[in-house]
């Protein structure tokens, strides 16, 4: 019992040096704007995005940055959506609306979206933006430069997240949790290793050429988890991509409650693991019952050493990715507990091959 005691302590040690190396190498986008304007194409899938696509387009409109057009996909929304978006066409010269079709078999409703919106686009630059994103000034400027000093495929950011309720809290920095005490976001650029693979789908940059060439979204259009899955076929082609934490420049509010936090999250938290289901699982045994195998193995030193890392690892985390660190500290066992939930629920989707996102059927 002592043995494995050392080794749940030893990937706990590990994840806190993953942390640590991702804040000590700046995985934050740096804030330089290029020179020169090149024509960008900003691409937005929306489906039912009424209370927030309105922001979005504001946000666009009021960067520095203008040498650019946005295509808005209305992915069959049933609410106020398409009627929003037509406003601002009729306001904006810049803005375009193109009505969505039914979904095709083999796709999944937001690769398909994608796909459509990168035909339609002239630019020479394709930022694929979440409707639900709220963007501050400066960000495609940034982005762009950052892409050309990189000279990179695609430039991916996870969004600042904004949490409002308690359920969200106790859910939403899971993600975080688990990917920057897991990964070395650094080597997502400098190895061809596609297990190294990550990025956010709320926001994609890409260069167009490379992209029309390969059309990552049609490649990857029946995998729920597109966003990974095109940076493991960047990789394969030899490509680079590049995956980076908001600095404040891009934020969004994931989810609105307990119950659609468990359903996001849930859809995929196994594709954090490589798809493994036993992965997952070890991962979810460790992190709950990590400490009691520590107690039951009589050594409560060791196990107060457990605690002090654990609440470290939540603190570095959280820095890392502009969270409240009281928050996440004070919240572990209830994160925890919900981290349980999630993956119940997420193999329960796998069993059943079923699952529900904006009222459209998932398969699993």
């Amino acid at each position: 019992m002592i043995i494995i005691s050392y080794i749940v302590l030893g990937f706990l040690i590990l994840r806190i040096f993953i942390a640590a190396l991702n804040i000590i190498s700046r995985q934050w986008l740096i804030p330089k704007s290029i020179t020169e304007e090149p024509f960008i194409s900003i691409l937005i899938p929306a489906r039912n995005e009424e209370k927030n696509i309105g922001n979005l387009i504001n946000n666009i409109l009021n960067q520095d940055y203008q040498n650019y057009e946005v295509i808005i996909y209305d992915d069959m929304s049933d609410d106020a959506t398409p009627v929003i978006i037509n406003k601002y066409v009729e306001k904006s010269d810049k803005i375009r609306f193109v009505a969505g079709k039914e979904l095709p078999g083999g796709w999944l409703g937001k690769n398909y979206a994608c796909h459509q919106l990168s035909l339609k686009a002239q630019g020479s630059y394709f930022l694929f933006l979440d409707a639900d994103v709220i963007i501050e000034n400066g960000l495609i400027g940034n982005s762009l430069w950052y892409l050309l000093n990189k000279d990179i495929a695609l430039l991916s950011i996870f969004p600042q997240q904004e949490m409002i309720t308690t359920g969200e809290k106790l859910t939403v920095p899971l993600m975080n949790w688990i990917l920057v005490s897991l990964l070395p976001l650094v080597l997502v650029e400098y190895t061809s290793d596609t297990s190294l693979s990550a990025a956010n789908g709320q926001f994609m940059l890409f260069k167009a050429d490379i992209y029309r060439k390969n059309q990552w979204h049609e490649k990857a259009k029946g995998h729920k988890v597109e966003d990974i899955e095109i940076v493991k076929l960047i990789k394969r082609k030899g490509y680079k991509a590049k995956t980076l934490i908001s600095n404040g420049q891009i934020k969004c509010r994931m989810y609105n409650n307990y119950k659609e936090s468990i359903e996001g999250f849930s859809k995929n938290v196994i594709a954090f693991f490589g798809n493994s289901i036993i992965l997952t699982s070890l991962f979810t045994l460790i992190t709950t019952f990590g400490i009691f195998i520590i107690i039951f193995a009589s050594n409560y030193l060791l196990a107060l050493i457990f605690v002090i890392l654990s609440i470290l690892l939540r603190m570095l985390v959280s820095i890392l990715s502009r969270q409240s660190v009281l928050y996440n500290v004070l919240l572990i066992i209830p994160q925890q507990i919900t981290f349980i939930f999630v993956v119940l629920k997420a193999f329960y989707n796998k069993s059943v091959k079923y699952g529900n996102w904006k009222n459209r059927a998932i398969e699993f």
